[in-house]
């Protein structure tokens, strides 16, 4: 009876540490930027990203939450407000799009395209 108790024991044990697993998250690999040495476009690079798939722009409109990232008022909005060109990483644009916790993600090739143009200054080009 001892000996059947024990071994029932080392099972449930045994079972209970293999059902507990964890699968590790990679983080996406982001290829270098390669523009042909041309600066980012914020009309043609930075803006669709926040309106494709109506992603930001569903929230981010006129007359609902600010900033305004349609592609006729994003520029005005982010720009010196939620850009900081002394410290791109810091820029909110950047961050807030980049964390995950937001409702609408972006991806990191989509990060480092925004993270980049705030870098060469941030232009309206």
């Amino acid at each position: 009876m001892k000996k059947r108790t024990i071994f029932l024991i080392l099972i449930l044990f045994s079972l209970f540490l293999n059902s507990c697993k964890y699968d590790f998250i990679l983080p996406e690999v982001v290829p270098p930027i390669d523009n042909g040495g041309e600066p980012i476009s914020f009309s043609t690079q930075v803006a669709p990203i926040f309106s494709t798939g109506n992603k930001c722009t569903a929230c981010h409109k006129p007359g609902d939450k600010s900033p305004d990232l349609t592609a006729a008022n994003a520029f005005a909005q982010l720009v010196p407000n939620h850009v900081n060109t002394a410290s791109p990483e810091s820029s909110k644009i950047y961050t807030v799009a980049k964390s995950g916790t937001h409702y609408a993600s972006i991806s990191a090739s989509q990060a480092a395209i925004i993270l980049l143009w705030i870098t060469e200054g941030a232009k309206d080009n």
